[in-house]
């Protein structure tokens, strides 16, 4: 083999140099991320026993199309649809007697789109006594790159080989390097020195031997070499990472490295001599360093992130002295609408100025983060006992309140200033609610939920049930997205009818009947889904069903005036392909007459966001019909019916049912039809049960009804049998 290039050597000498930086990063980092800081750019997991996640990254929950908490507690194995790459994988994570480092590649599969294709990389950690993993998922291009990694090892590995035994050949290798290469006898003093361990001590060219190598080392650095070398004269190799000075002043961090002789490796007469390698480590040190600290820092606002605020909340429990703590989780209510109208940048500066007036609020000894989104944490230590529960409650709430008070008026820009910012909020107490940070933090991430759930501005403090409850809505969401792949999911129709009986059209509605859950009510899966990214598969699912029913019934002679289908608020936003889009692809695909379909929608849908007004005249413009559906309990205003392209009004059931017994049901209802009348509108009634109902409608000037006294929702079956009799 021909001798290698000054070139190659130098192209090969900084590919090892970068490949030594990667392992330094992932060697020293920190506990939790020593494995993930070269992938930090990848979707990552920290995963308990059997694949349960506990910890995920927002690019996971980003390409899996879910909330970034909604991944707490589920099982990585659940999104992989490959069982041949389940069972590959719970068989080496159960490895735990044994866990070693796995590499597989496995295909996930998320609630839109294609699977994805990756390479899954799992390190085992040991953390309190339990074996967990660390995971990386990659795109399979980045696998590729690390091939030609490993292949730069290989063309080392080579190189090193074709130099062979030939001192000639070793020495001019030996030159070319950037470590500092010597010997040292027992001493220290220095025998040999190639050039770059002449440029790291800055000692000029030939002026190395016979100085001590300690003359170089700091008094720290001078202890920690003493400590290792008896070992080295006994014979073992060490490594060691210290301070050293150089000649010319300057300091440096370098990774130390002492090889004994091997046994009768000297020449006779001899003192045996020390190899010694010298690698300066100080710009990596120094990046590390800053690496560490941007690993538990938010870059948008400065303040720390959930690794931070786990390991310092850690460290103040453990001097805490039995003082009890609050940890408060807080989610800003109506971000995503910000985001969504105004755009990331915008949304941007609402979270810097939220980070901000946190600041300005809060005291010194407070710890604050912000955990991703508009998502942040504040932990505080709080006065008096801590077996107390109605005082700490009590001052828990007084902070809230202070909270509120110093976020009501935000200066962030000409677009939202100053605006008025409303929060929901879950928290622990410690040690009233545990004494360990996974504890603390998971019980105010559940109280938060619960507290979105209840509504807007809502603050819980946890309670056991609350787990329980979450527990429950998870287990239900992962048989939701089964449901969507394995036909659980069905639409029946409900017919709606003019006051003479005459068959006007139907309601496409969705119905659920899950093996374990049984038949699950649509308010409780649809609500669900509209707090989770489920909404949009489940919207589209819907939408294609009842396109390919419509068409199916006029393939086989069926005529059907419209058909109905709901629309969720959340269909509205900013999604790939744009609902507008959707619904075009579907009418050209099924070769439907666009004003066979009538999409209905809420007064809740269009007054919050921008932009929703514009997607509606877009679907009107298509040929649909539209219809303002549950009419009177959102925001009853003439100026969202005169600026929509709308075709019907739809009056709620709540007041339909009091309309033989309550004045102000009969008074709403008659308003409501008036507006529709003024405005050319027809108007339906929905719920109606009854006949005298039916007669109060009737003289009220109704046009249409959908209830039970005409007619239960139908299977496929019952509403065909019910259009071939006309």
């Amino acid at each position: 083999m021909s001798a290698c290039s000054a070139e190659d050597r130098q192209r090969l000498e900084r590919e090892i140099r970068r490949l030594r930086h990667e392992l330094q990063a992932a060697v020293h980092v920190m506990p939790h991320l020593r494995q993930m800081v070269q992938f930090s750019g990848d979707l990552l997991i920290l995963a308990g026993a059997g694949g349960r996640i506990l910890e995920a990254n927002g690019r996971l929950a980003e390409a899996l199309g879910v909330s970034q908490h909604a991944l707490y507690g589920q099982s990585l194995q659940q999104w992989i649809p490959n069982p041949g790459q389940v069972r590959l994988l719970e068989e080496r994570l159960a490895a735990t007697a044994d866990p070693v480092p796995l590499r597989m590649e496995v295909d996930l599969q998320p609630l839109q789109g294609e699977p994805l294709a990756l390479e899954l990389e799992a390190h085992p950690l040991l953390q309190q006594g339990e074996a967990r993993w660390t995971l990386a998922l990659r795109d399979i291009g980045v696998r590729r790159q690390l091939e030609s990694s490993e292949m730069a090892r290989q063309v080392q590995a080579n190189l090193l080989a074709s130099l062979g035994s030939s001192e000639a050949r070793y020495r001019a290798l030996v030159s070319q390097l950037a470590d500092g290469l010597g010997q040292i006898d027992s001493g220290t003093r220095l025998l040999f020195a190639n050039p770059s361990l002449h440029r790291i001590l800055a000692v000029a060219q030939g002026e190395l031997q016979g100085r001590r190598l300690l003359e170089f080392l700091t008094p720290q650095g001078r202890g920690a070499f003493e400590q290792i070398w008896g070992a080295v004269l006994a014979g073992q190799e060490r490594r060691i990472t210290l301070p050293l000075l150089a000649a010319d002043g300057r300091a440096h961090q370098v990774e130390m490295t002492l090889q004994p002789p091997s046994p009768g490796e000297a020449e006779p007469g001899s003192a045996p001599a020390v190899g010694l390698l010298l690698r300066d480590v100080t710009d990596l040190t120094r990046a590390l360093d800053e690496l560490t600290a941007l690993a538990f820092h938010d870059p948008l606002t400065g303040l720390v992130n959930l690794e931070g605020c786990r390991r310092e909340l850690e460290r103040r429990l453990a001097q805490a002295g039995g003082h009890p703590w609050l940890v408060l989780w807080l989610d800003l209510d109506g971000f995503r609408r910000v985001n969504h109208s105004f755009g990331r940048e915008v949304g941007d500066a609402l979270l810097q100025a939220v980070a901000n007036g946190l600041r300005a609020w809060a005291k010194p000894s407070d710890l604050l983060a912000r955990l991703g989104g508009d998502e942040f944490v504040l932990v505080r230590e709080l006065p008096g006992p801590a077996d107390d529960p109605v005082a700490l409650a009590r001052q828990a709430e007084a902070v809230l309140g202070e909270l509120r008070g110093a976020l009501s008026q935000l200066p962030v820009g000409d677009e939202l200033a100053p605006m008025a910012l409303g929060f929901s909020a879950g928290y622990s107490l410690a040690p009233l609610h545990g004494e360990q940070v996974e504890a603390l933090l998971q019980g105010a991430a559940t109280a938060l939920s619960r507290a979105r759930e209840v509504a807007p501005g809502t603050a819980l403090a946890y309670e056991p049930r609350y787990t329980t409850r979450l527990r429950r809505e998870m287990a239900l969401e992962a048989r939701l997205h089964r449901a969507l792949g394995d036909g659980a999911l069905r639409l029946v129709y409900q017919p709606q009818y003019d006051g003479s009986g005459c068959f006007l059209g139907a309601e496409a509605l969705l119905r659920w009947d899950d093996p374990i859950h049984g038949a699950v009510p649509p308010a409780r899966f649809v609500a669900l889904a509209e707090r989770t990214n489920l909404i949009h598969p489940l919207g589209q699912w819907v939408l294609e069903e009842a396109c390919r029913q419509l068409r199916a019934w006029l393939d086989a002679g069926l005529q059907i005036p419209r058909l109905a289908v709901n629309l969720s608020p959340r269909q509205f936003e900013l999604t790939l392909p744009p609902l507008v889009d959707q619904v075009t692809a579907l009418l050209a695909r099924h070769r439907l007459p666009a004003g066979l379909l009538e999409l209905e929608i809420t007064e809740t849908c269009i007054l919050p966001a921008a932009g929703v007004t514009a997607q509606v005249q877009d679907l009107a413009a298509l040929g649909v019909r539209l219809a303002l559906d549950d009419f009177g309990t959102g925001y009853s205003s003439l100026s969202v019916l005169n600026r929509l392209p709308l075709h019907k009004l739809k009056i709620d059931r709540s007041f339909i049912q009091h309309l033989e017994t309550s004045d102000s049901a009969r008074t709403i209802v008659r308003t409501a039809l008036a507006m529709g009348r003024g405005l050319g509108l027809e108007t339906l009634a929905e719920g109606l049960e009854t006949a005298g109902q039916l007669a109060v409608l009737e003289a009220l000037g109704c046009d249409a009804y959908q209830g039970y006294w005409f007619s239960r929702p139908l299977e496929v079956e019952a509403f065909e049998a019910l259009l071939r009799a006309g």
